[in-house]
């Protein structure tokens, strides 16, 4: 039985992409090798956490009402539990999360990637009890990936662009590699395939343009995310003229482009 560190565990919508508004079991793996500037989730880089902490069991009833948020309620609910987990620990807590209406178990980060035996061994059991795997991925190693995608159903994989600052400049081309590596196994497994790329303030045409003449002829969903600032960084945002203008160009090499920002943050969830 594999063991791993997990920085957080909770039921919530889906916030990203094509599955936006669908109930999932998040499971956060800690630690990512990468260090995107506008990141949201900066907490989880910590490879080694402590604790894991387990948001809104349905065992204590999700209290949701017009004077409670979601996270006011699942932070009033929280269990902190110590690092390194097995996976049937996690499988356990799974299940006590577990609603009628989940759509999938959402494999996130951090980094999943660079958890792969721990991963690939609580998927392997999430699948034998008939749900599903959903992973959302920088797409940091191609091969750990490639190792995994029998288990998962959907895959969220970023893009990042050279001035999002993931890597230093000298590791992007090797970092753009393994994103298309992912791609290519996620798609050729049949997996549901959604590429993701945050879009800055001045992200060029050309930028958008590239990356999309490297996915045309791949069966996907593309989606163009506009920046969450940070609040120290309000300049950073598209526009609504940049993001019309993105969007058409993307729409010249795929056929299944979207605009979506990130919904949970006006919901105020996790």
């Amino acid at each position: 039985m594999k063991s791993g560190y997990i920085t957080e565990m909770f039921s919530s919508f889906q916030g990203e992409g094509a599955y936006t508004g669908r109930r999932q079991i998040f499971i956060r793996f800690a630690g990512c090798p990468l260090s995107c500037f506008y990141c949201d989730t900066s907490y989880a880089r910590d490879s080694r956490p402590e604790f894991c902490t387990v948001l809104g069991e349905t065992d204590f009833g999700v209290r949701t009402t017009a004077n409670v948020s979601f996270d006011d309620a699942f932070l009033s609910e929280q269990r902190v539990i110590e690092n390194p987990m097995t996976s049937q620990l996690v499988i356990e807590l799974m299940e006590t999360l577990k609603t009628p209406d989940v759509h999938s178990i959402c494999y996130t980060g951090g980094e999943p990637l660079i958890s792969t035996a721990f991963v690939k061994e609580i998927a392997q059991e999430a699948k034998s009890r008939h749900m599903k795997n959903f992973i959302e991925t920088s797409g940091c190693s191609a091969s750990a990936f490639a190792s995994l995608a029998e288990y998962f159903e959907f895959a969220s994989i970023d893009i990042k662009l050279r001035h999002h600052r993931a890597v230093d400049d000298s590791n992007y081309e090797r970092l753009y590699e393994n994103e298309l590596g992912c791609v290519k196994s996620s798609v050729d497994r049949g997996i549901d395939t959604i590429v993701k790329v945050v879009v800055l303030k001045d992200t060029s045409a050309d930028e958008i343009e590239a990356v999309c003449r490297d996915l045309s002829g791949f069966d996907l969903k593309f989606v163009l995310q506009p920046v969450s600032a940070p609040r120290n960084l309000p300049e950073v945002a598209p526009s609504i003229t940049e993001l019309f203008t993105l969007s058409e160009v993307a729409g010249r090499f795929l056929q299944d482009v979207m605009v979506i920002p990130q919904v949970h943050k006006f919901m105020g969830i996790l």
